[in-house]
């Protein structure tokens, strides 16, 4: 099956070919607040790189969120756009799921502003914990309380260095764990704020 992955919900840009488990084609780039500009141009050289024609997607498969109020909804609006005028099928995972990959026990935050994080726990693909919103001050309590959990994501928020880890585990663990979407005019973001705090 080829499938198109998309990412755009956080400060990274990810497009990706997916054939039958493995990545044909890759782009992961830092695109802080400019996702939107480029992403179509992601696509375009992803299938290029792949050398697929258009009509020959199968699925996509994007993450929901969370992230901000803007990225999360530029993902979802190609994949809409793409269901709407091919019969494809369209899975969703999270941006957690996908920072954290296959690792065991790994729990992912995302700057959320305020002082707050989104947060979340994944095992081997999983979430554990669903995601959602935390302050910096319940990350550390996490971290002493779990000292057997990995922490990635902005760890700069907790005075730590910054930790990614593999992008193409990511996908491919997101994928195999992805959700089919059985109505696409009812697929939303994953917000996990009010509109007013996005602003924030």
């Amino acid at each position: 099956m080829k499938q198109l992955f998309i990412d755009t919900a956080h400060r990274h840009l990810t497009v990706a070919c997916v054939e039958n488990g493995t990545i044909i084609s890759l782009i992961h780039q830092d695109a802080f607040k400019s996702q939107s500009e480029k992403v179509m141009d992601a696509i375009d050289a992803c299938f290029r790189n792949a050398c697929w024609q258009p009509m020959q997607l199968q699925a996509v498969v994007l993450t929901e969120g969370p992230g901000s109020y803007t990225g999360v909804r530029i993902a979802m609006t190609v994949a809409k756009v793409l269901a709407s005028v091919a019969s494809i099928a369209v899975y969703t995972t999270t941006t957690l799921q996908l920072i954290a990959g296959a690792s065991k026990n790994t729990f992912v935050l995302l700057d959320a502003r305020s002082s707050r994080v989104y947060g979340g726990l994944s095992d081997e693909g999983r979430l554990v914990y669903p995601a959602a919103i935390y302050t910096i001050e319940q990350v550390n309590q996490l971290r002493t309380d779990h000292p057997e959990w990995q922490f990635a994501g902005d760890l700069h928020l907790i005075d730590d260095e910054d930790k990614w880890l593999n992008i193409e585990d990511g996908i491919l663990t997101s994928i195999k764990n992805a959700v089919l979407v059985e109505d696409i005019d009812a697929l939303v973001p994953l917000y996990l704020k009010s509109n007013q705090e996005y602003s924030i």
